[in-house]
């Protein structure tokens, strides 16, 4: 059975290693390698977190979090920023548990809310699965 946990420093090369499996169509200019710069600040959970799913001794999966604040919140809220299983993982009951995790920090820290801002056509089933439902349109700009 997985286990979930919090990443740790020692992470990092599984971490980036499984991201780069990771296709995503709509970022064509995705580098993961650039993960590596952000990694350490999640691992102080002050502006988010990483939690990861370890079977026997692979990464089986990730999920991070970031935290934003909001006048409509009165406070803070939490997004999902990365959710990936490894495709020899699937179907084998990582996700949820990975779900459920993040479901638990955002609650601990006081966060009303969860979001997912654009996910994937093959996340959006996972996500409706364990509760959360679709809730408008994203826009953005990149710099």
């Amino acid at each position: 059975m997985a286990k979930v946990r919090r990443a740790e420093a020692r992470d990092l090369e599984k971490v980036i290693a499984l991201l780069e499996t990771w296709e995503l169509p709509n970022f064509p200019d995705l580098n993961w390698q650039d993960a590596r710069q952000a990694f350490p600040e999640l691992l102080k959970g002050k502006r988010g977190l990483i939690l990861v799913s370890e079977e026997g001794s692979a990464l089986a999966g990730l999920i991070s979090l970031s935290f934003a604040y909001a006048l409509h919140f009165g406070g803070e809220y939490a997004l999902i920023e990365d959710f990936y299983v490894a495709e020899n993982f699937r179907g084998k009951g990582i996700g949820g548990p990975l779900m459920q995790a993040a479901f638990q920090e955002a609650r601990d820290r006081g966060c009303r809310e969860i979001q997912v801002n654009g996910p994937t056509d093959e996340g959006l089933p996972v996500y409706i699965r364990h509760g959360m439902h679709e809730a408008g349109k994203h826009v953005k700009a990149s710099f």
